[in-house]
This record gives C-alpha cells, structure tokens and sequence, in this order.
C-alpha cells in the first residue's frame, strides 16, 4: 500500500546580487530553496513571538488561534527567561492611557 501525501506550495521568486549568486552555485550540494524557506519560517515564528510576547504584556487576552499555536509550538510568553526591555519598554510606551505610579493602592482613590 502507498500513500501520498501532498501539500500545497507557492512558488516565490527571489532576487539576489549576482556575487551572491555566484557564491551559491559554489555549494551546488545544497538545496537553496530549503534554506530560503526555513529562514521564513523561523522569521514568521520569530514575529508571531513578539506578537504573542506584546499581548502578554499588555495583558490582552490570548485568541484560541493563539493558545493553539503556543500548544503546538510547546512555547508561552512566560517561557521566554528575559523579555528584551527595550522591547517591554516600547510595547509601554506605545500602549493606550496613561500610566500613573502609585506607592499604595491608597492613592488611587484619593
């Protein structure tokens, strides 16, 4: 019994300088196309973390799409061992309202 399985590609056309080019055909041995799409999705993962990373920080709710892609991706916010303060600040920054510094929960009612 054989079974085939298949999935659906797009092509995507790349440019590229042609010393890199040059360079490539030099390792005829490896298959570019793998490489190129490999380097995507890390990158899309990369970006789907930071979005994920951004929710969490503004304490918005994560959608089922999200907590699905966290399951499979074995991967949660509060995996990551040092958020980028940079990040975090940005993300603060960038955040709606405004940000009050209190020392007790005292002063926000007076």
């Amino acid at each position: 019994m054989c079974i085939h399985i298949f999935i659906a590609m797009t092509n995507v056309t790349l440019y590229l300088p042609d010393n890199v080019k040059s360079e490539m055909d030099l390792h005829s041995e490896i298959r570019w196309s793998e490489v190129v799409r490999q380097a995507v999705i890390t990158k899309l993962r990369e970006l789907k973390k930071l979005e994920l990373l951004r929710k969490y920080v503004e304490k918005e709710p994560f959608t089922d799409n999200d907590l699905k892609w966290m399951d499979e991706n074995d991967w949660h916010p509060v995996d990551e061992k040092q958020m980028d303060l940079g990040f975090v600040n940005s993300i603060k920054n960038n955040s709606k309202g405004k940000f009050v510094k209190v020392r007790s929960v005292d002063e926000l009612f007076e």
